[in-house]
């Protein structure tokens, strides 16, 4: 079996700053990471390598900098990992990634399974994977919880807020995966740097077969228009008095404001 697994490398989300001034996210000052939910597809894929002797290919859409995010992914458990970079890196959306992506597949496929994240640290909206089977007509299941393959088929689970989902599904596949599927292992700087930077490819979107006028900005399917934060109204009163009294009013006023129904 031939595993693909998608990581992103993403600004590390807790040192990503606003700035009320120019009303923008202070991305580009922060450092950067390989995606936390793509670390789940990570081990699932090399839980599959070490039972079921599968290849384990890592696939990284970004900047050359990501270069350091998909050396940390092959020692996380890969055999090796390919990044597609160039200028328009920075300004894809996910339609543009997943076509990139889509690309990779195909020129290094084929793969039977595509494993990815649930969603990305940085953007959160859990398009890229669907828009991958979309582009490869490949079956696709989010949330997966659980995973058993078999030659021709993998059986999947996801759980939903009252139920779980079964599932048994034709490969080739994508699968993306929820954090409830395993716990990553943890991987040390000194087995990052003893990756062979040979286990690392880096691609061009002509070497994958894509056009790269299709990744122009102007040719993307959405674009950013601003960023705001969110806006949280508050309305504090002070009641004053006797302790019996005071509870009484209070009490009255969550009432007639509906909180109490």
């Amino acid at each position: 079996m031939r595993i693909l697994v998608c990581v992103k490398h993403v600004p590390d989300t807790t040192e990503v700053r606003f700035d009320p001034a120019t009303q923008e996210l202070k991305v580009r000052q922060a450092p950067t990471k390989i995606n936390n939910y793509d670390e789940n597809a990570l081990e699932a894929a090399a839980v599959l390598r070490e039972t079921q002797r599968a290849e384990v290919v890592v696939a990284c859409v970004g900047p050359a900098d990501a270069a350091k995010t998909v050396k940390e992914a092959v020692a996380r458990g890969a055999d090796r990992g390919v990044l597609v970079t160039g200028p328009w890196a920075g300004d894809l959306d996910a339609a543009g990634t997943a076509l990139v992506l889509a690309g990779l597949a195909r020129a290094e496929g084929p793969f039977e399974l595509i494993l990815a994240g649930d969603v990305s640290e940085d953007g959160y909206h859990s398009l890229v994977p669907g828009l991958l089977a979309n582009q490869l007509s490949a079956p696709f299941v989010r949330g997966v919880s659980a995973l058993t393959c078999a030659p021709d088929s993998v059986a999947v689970e996801r759980k939903t807020d009252d139920a779980v989902e079964s599932y048994t599904v034709a490969l080739p596949a994508v699968l993306s995966v929820g954090t409830g599927i395993n716990t990553p292992r943890t991987v040390t700087k000194l087995q990052v740097m003893k990756v062979a930077m040979s286990k690392v490819a880096t691609r061009s979107a002509g070497d994958i077969g894509v056009d790269e006028a299709a990744l122009a900005p102007e040719r993307a399917a959405t674009r950013l228009i601003g960023v705001r934060p969110a806006a949280t109204p508050r309305s504090a009163q002070v009641v004053a008095g006797d302790p019996d009294d005071a509870v009484r009013a209070i009490l009255t006023q969550l009432d007639e404001a509906g909180a109490l129904a």
